[in-house]
């Protein structure tokens, strides 16, 4: 908010709600269970805490749709014990393709790029079509690469080792790519949007939980093929 506005600046305080722990996971599924006259085992709700990547939106959504596979849809008259399989498994595929679809859609429209500046051309060469070659090298660094984050220096290396011009990719263009991202992601109305660029950390940072989901679990090799190129 102060990146937009500077004159926030010493007057608002940000105060976090995370990390969530895992205890905190814990008591938000048990109150849910407590409601539902349902018990989640704790082999289970650890299994769940592993793969909602902190996020606590995300261990709603795979607690629901174990609730829905157990067909667990009211307050049980007898309280019911939920087992994991094949109920957790359930859950990741249906999560894992609901992420994908809006997940992959997020990342053509963003490979896409500006179509303002994506067809400019200089002295006859082909465009950099630089959003498509971070889209590409996001989904080939996949959730290792990008768990903790990316660096600037490492994002324009990869970019250039898979670059049709790679002489041509200068610093001024990575930042004009980088520093744009959230008003690309606004204009192709990704909401909320899934990657930003730190200017202070000189990061690339995932900022959706759920895009975390998704590189875990996607066929990004699959994807990669899909995606259309500017090239051809």
């Amino acid at each position: 908010m102060v990146q937009f506005n500077g004159d926030l600046l010493d007057r608002i305080e940000e105060i976090p709600v995370e990390p969530w722990l895992e205890e905190d996971f814990i008591k938000v599924a048990n109150k849910g269970a407590e409601k539902l006259s349902i018990i989640f085992p704790k082999e289970l709700l650890n299994q769940c805490h592993e793969t909602c990547f902190k996020s606590i939106g995300v261990l709603q959504e795979i607690l629901k749709e174990i609730c829905i596979s157990a067909k667990i849809l009211e307050r049980q008259k007898v309280l019911t014990t939920i087992s994991i399989n094949p109920h957790l498994q359930n859950a990741l595929n249906k999560k894992a393709e609901d992420y994908l679809v809006r997940h992959q859609r997020a990342l053509e429209a963003i490979a896409s790029g500006n179509s303002n500046s994506s067809t400019s051309s200089q002295q006859g060469l082909l465009p950099l079509f630089l959003h498509y070659y971070l889209i590409r090298v996001i989904l080939e660094s996949g959730y290792e690469g990008l768990a903790n984050g990316m660096k600037r220096a490492t994002l324009q290396t990869k970019i250039k080792d898979i670059h049709h011009r790679p002489d041509g990719v200068r610093a001024s263009d990575m930042s004009n790519l980088l520093y744009h991202l959230a008003e690309l992601q606004n204009i192709k109305s990704i909401t909320p949007p899934i990657i930003d660029y730190d200017r202070n950390t000189k990061y690339l940072q995932i900022v959706d939980s759920t895009f975390y989901f998704f590189l875990k679990n996607a066929d990004l090799s699959e994807i990669i093929e899909e995606l259309p190129s500017p090239l051809d």
